[in-house]
Order: structure tokens, then C-alpha cells, then sequence
């Protein structure tokens, strides 16, 4: 079975025991059909919401920095950024070994290192710290002398479905998850209420299984504990 807004849509419309729509007359649906096709969109962004960080919506991102720049934007359809994740990539012509930045608190980025956005005598590097500001754009510090690369990893806000062959970035294996938002939805513009809730009932159920599989992963456990030096054996003696 095809996998496209199209095919969940008729799904939906035959549940409701409508009509089906053709690829092509899906641009110029009317009246409920349309209701159906909104309400797709609408239980694809009610599960996008459910959780920040679904793996399916997980991306890397890449900056060539500008020297002499040190604030920059995360992308327009960034929901949430690993700012741990932040890294520059190796350049032996730039002189960047690569590897991992630190994060760095804003304030005190401030207290300690703003001079280098208002003093020109401050001399630039290569970036070692990763501040996340307060618009939830970054900043860097040093800031860049070079156009040295920068990579990090985010989750992503969807993008409405649109065309008929658009194809929903949630996996396949959940489409009947989205059938079941898109009925609850099109059953409540139709106001029959009971219809409503238990599809909507059904629904929420089948967010929360899809939690317990793709986001409740433990891939270790990171010890804590603090190491101390071992005890002179000449102030206490082991006993026997």
C-alpha cells in the first residue's frame, strides 16, 4: 500500500464513507474532502507537538562561519537544538583540528566575554565555547577568524503536506496512527462527539505507544561516582 497524503487522505474519506479522491483532482477537492485533507495535516502536527524530540524528525545541520561574525540563526524549521552536539570540522588548511565545543551559560558569556562583540582591539580564534542566547539563536567565542565549519544536530518542525505525493516524515509503520488523529479530527467537524472521542481516545493510546518505543531508549548508564586515592596503609593498618 502507497504511503502518501493522497492515500491517507482516501483512507480517511472511506472510514467516513465519502467519496475517494483522484491524484488527479486532489488540488481541487471540495467541501468534506477538503475537511479530510486538513485534518491528515492536523493529526501529523497534533503528534509532532506530542514529543520534541521524535527520532524520525532528527537532522544535522552545517554553518560555514564568517570571520569576524560571532552570532548566527539556527534554521527556520529547527524545533529543538542539541547544543552538546556542537562541533567544527576538521580543516588542516584552516588550522582547526575539529572536535567538540563547550557550552557556555549566557550570562556568563556576558560577564566574562562580551568585550569581543564591543572592543575591536579583541582578536578573534578559533571558536571554543557554544553559547545558546536568549532569541534561541548561538554565538560562538572566540568568534571565528576563518570560515571554519560547524556542525550540530537538531529536531525539525514538519512542513504541511501539500502535493498529493508528498509522503509524511513519520515512519510508515505508524500511518494507522495518523488515520485514527485524521478521523477523530474530520468526526468533530462533523460534530458527531461520540465518534469523536473514541477515535480520539484511540489515537492519544497510539501516541503513547509510539513514546515508549522511539523515545524511551537508555543506550547506557554513565557513572557518577568520584574516585578517591587509596588510604595509606601505614596510618590504617588492614586489619587481620
Amino acid at each position: 500500500m502507497a504511503y502518501t497524503y493522497l492515500d491517507i487522505t482516501n483512507e480517511v474519506l472511506a472510514r467516513m464513507n465519502e467519496v475517494s479522491l483522484t491524484s488527479s483532482g486532489f488540488s481541487s477537492a471540495r467541501g468534506f474532502q477538503v475537511q479530510c485533507k486538513n485534518a491528515v495535516n492536523d493529526a501529523i502536527n497534533f503528534i509532532n507537538h506530542r514529543e520534541l524530540n521524535w527520532p524520525f524528525n532528527h537532522t544535522t545541520g552545517s554553518e560555514t562561519l564568517v570571520a569576524g561574525t560571532s552570532r548566527y540563526s539556527i534554521p527556520a524549521t529547527a524545533k529543538t537544538v542539541d547544543y552538546e552536539t556542537f562541533r567544527l570540522v576538521k580543516d588542516s588548511t584552516l588550522g582547526s583540528s575539529g572536535g567538540g565545543l563547550v557550552v557556555l551559560d549566557y550570562k556568563e558569556y556576558v560577564d566574562r566575554y562580551i568585550d569581543q562583540e564591543d572592543d575591536t582591539t579583541v582578536q578573534g580564534g578559533v571558536p571554543r565555547y557554544i553559547v545558546r542566547t536568549p532569541d534561541n539563536n548561538y554565538l560562538l567565542y572566540p568568534y571565528p577568524n576563518k570560515a571554519y565549519t560547524l556542525k550540530y544536530e537538531y529536531y525539525t518542525n514538519t512542513t504541511p503536506l501539500s502535493a498529493a505525493i508528498d509522503v509524511p516524515a513519520i515512519p510508515e509503520l505508524y500511518r494507522s496512527v495518523i488515520a485514527d488523529g485524521a478521523t477523530a479530527y474530520a468526526y468533530q467537524y462533523r460534530g458527531e462527539v461520540d465518534h469523536y472521542q473514541i477515535n480520539w481516545s484511540r489515537f492519544n493510546d497510539s501516541i503513547t505507544d509510539m513514546e515508549s518505543i522511539l523515545t524511551n531508549r537508555f543506550d547506557y548508564v554513565r557513572s557518577t561516582v568520584a574516585l578517591r586515592t587509596s588510604m595509606n596503609t601505614s596510618v590504617f593498618p588492614s586489619i587481620a
